[in-house]
């Protein structure tokens, strides 16, 4: 996903697994006024070109969000345990984007809270690097040649987002015995799924991934993850700068001798230059105030 953007984590497909996936993802039609489509090398070099562009970074950072995460856990007969609500305030900081807790669970921070917040703040600006995601502190994934080079890919088709043409590719792992660097390779290494690129800003404008097998992940103590899905979208605000919009991830599987059942869902709102911020962030959407429902 963009490095412009700001707060998470087989051998190549047998061929029974490939038929299948050639079903699911198909090449669109195209009419004689649609250009051809362009090989998969070629889009992820462009792809590359633009997260690197130094005066998209420029831009993107430029501009101010509202960040509103939801944390829902659940036991192993699906009932909600345990919900987490945060807002932040997603901004230029220190030549980097950063994300500041400005509410948790409907509530202004208590003492204890604003102090954490303050430090990695000061954590932050010691630091003075980018990062991605709203800001999260070490979970950036760069969108760069090595994590291409895990994945094989495939131009399937052409679709519409926004009114604006998108290039659709299937990737899928390159091996079974890719390199774990990072907490977040245990994950990367087993994704399979489709990126949908603007084919005019060569930006990701959404994604939609799902692990291959299950994963055994070391966070700390094991970890065995037998179901992910990811969903994640960006907005154009101008040209070549995109914004996060949503991102969704639901994670389930066992951590020592319990049940991990976890959905995660980031809204972004309130996208705008920061220039035009007042002292005060904008408030956050208006959460639902349905129950939610059982985890399936």
């Amino acid at each position: 996903m963009s490095s412009s953007v700001r707060a998470l984590w087989k051998p190549a497909l047998p061929l029974g697994l490939a038929a299948i996936a050639s079903f699911l993802f198909p090449r669109a039609a195209r009419s004689a006024d649609d250009p051809p489509l362009p090989a998969a090398d070629a889009v992820i070099r462009r792809v590359i070109a633009a997260a690197k562009n130094p005066e998209i970074h420029l831009a993107s950072d430029q501009f101010r969000s509202v960040q509103h995460t939801v944390i829902e856990k659940f036991d192993e007969k699906g009932r909600l345990r345990e919900r987490e609500d945060r807002v932040y305030d997603v901004a230029p900081l220190a030549g980097g984007v950063y994300a500041r807790l400005v509410e948790k669970n409907g509530k202004s921070l208590s003492p204890a809270d604003l102090a954490d917040e303050q430090q990695r703040q000061q954590r932050f600006i010691e630091r003075n690097s980018p990062q991605s995601f709203g800001g999260g502190d070490s979970d950036r994934v760069p969108l760069d040649q090595e994590l291409f080079d895990r994945y094989k890919s495939e131009v399937v088709g052409r679709e519409t987002i926004a009114g604006r043409p998108a290039i659709v590719l299937h990737f899928w792992p390159r091996s079974n015995d890719l390199p774990i660097r990072r907490r977040q390779d245990y994950v990367l290494n087993k994704l399979t799924g489709k990126v949908w690129i603007d084919e005019q800003d060569w930006e990701i404008v959404r994604v939609a991934a799902q692990l291959t097998e299950r994963v055994r992940v070391l966070l700390g103590l094991v970890a065995a993850l037998d179901k992910v899905d990811l969903h994640f979208e960006q907005i154009r605000m101008s040209d070549a700068v995109y914004l996060p919009l949503k991102l969704s991830a639901s994670f389930e599987g066992r951590k020592l001798f319990s049940t991990l059942r976890e959905n995660v869902e980031v809204t972004w709102t309130g996208q705008r230059p920061a220039a035009e911020t007042t002292s005060s962030p904008p408030a956050p959407a208006a959460a639902s105030s349905s129950p939610s429902k059982p985890h399936p």
